[in-house]
């Protein structure tokens, strides 16, 4: 009997007992077992491969040697040098580097603080006051954000042009003196916001309508309690749609910061960085290291910085909250 109960026991661990489609008994052994998981696993990791090996060859090796080469003497030309942080040494003590890293933070601070609350009164507007004209409006508003940066930059200088832009003509026909003598690309006092008031009517499209999706997915009993409860209108928005929006705009305040940082195209395009250094950013600092003065490992540590700071904003902003925080 012992023997007969071993023999079965050990049956049972060789085999698994499973039905088939007519409902007889099969036996699958515990070598095919593992013979068909080995072959799941083999399949799973070759259709892995050709993905991470994308992301090691186009994301991850440049990120290794751009890092790399930030303690590096390198122009491209001859063997690169290690000179250890000298790099950052010398951008610090530019004032091109200076300059764009505080208009970096300029714009960030000004994107969080006028972008977003213009972006959720239009996104709201649109939302809660619902009618035949909201849905060309949405597609209005959108239409800057998929235009490209040089069209973006062309229209921006059409408008701000000092010689025949559309405000100096303005100022020109309507007799307005001190509006046709304003440089708005030209001062070095009003060209920064003069780019930055076409950056918003540019980037504000996606916030727009990422907040609109947000506010349609609230709970319709929600609006209607508080209608009962006399919350209407922009008391609705304040005390019932605006908490309930802290997650997203929370990811819209990352978007905005990391979006400063690598800023480029916009103002390179408008003034090229000028004049002087009143619109220079990190991107275009990084350009001119890097592709005018050939300067890799100066580039390569702006670079650096620009990563380390996008991750030091992101981790600050997230850290500690949920997503129903």
């Amino acid at each position: 009997m012992c023997d007969a109960s071993l023999r079965r026991h050990r049956l049972y661990e060789e085999e698994d007992i499973m039905k088939g489609v007519d409902g007889t008994v099969l036996t699958i052994s515990s070598e095919i077992r593992k013979k068909t998981l080995r072959d799941r696993k083999r399949f799973v990791f070759f259709c892995i491969l050709p993905a991470f090996l994308f992301l090691a060859l186009f994301m991850y090796y440049p990120i290794v040697e751009t890092f790399r080469l930030s303690f590096m003497k390198s122009s491209g030309l001859g063997a690169d040098r290690y000179v250890g942080l000298e790099n950052y040494r010398k951008l610090f003590a530019s004032e091109e580097f200076r300059q764009g890293l505080l208009h970096v933070f300029l714009w960030a601070f000004w994107s969080i603080i006028i972008q977003l609350p213009l972006s959720f009164f239009i996104a709201f507007s649109l939302t809660f006051y619902v009618n035949r004209f909201t849905k060309p409006m949405r597609a209005i508003f959108y239409l800057a954000n998929v235009l490209p940066s040089a069209i973006t930059a062309m229209l921006g200088k059409f408008v701000f042009s000092p010689t025949n832009g559309i405000l100096n003509s303005i100022g020109v026909k309507a007799g307005w003196k001190w509006l046709a003598a304003i440089d708005f690309l030209g001062d070095v006092h009003v060209a920064f916001w003069s780019v930055f008031a076409v950056a918003t009517w540019a980037y504000t499209g996606f916030p727009i309508i990422f907040l609109m999706a947000k506010i349609e997915q609230m709970p319709k009993d929600m609006k209607e309690a508080a209608e009962i409860d006399g919350v209407t209108g922009w008391k609705y928005a304040w005390y019932i749609v605006l908490p309930n929006l802290k997650f997203p705009m929370r990811i819209l305040a990352v978007l905005c910061t990391i979006g400063s940082l690598k800023l480029f195209d916009l103002p390179y395009m408008m003034t090229t960085g000028g004049p002087g250094y009143a619109t220079i950013t990190l991107g275009i600092s990084l350009y001119r290291q890097g592709f005018i003065n050939w300067q890799y490992g100066r580039a390569s540590a702006i670079g650096v910085i620009i990563l380390v700071l996008s991750l030091i904003f992101t981790v600050l902003e997230f850290s500690g909250h949920k997503e129903g925080g």
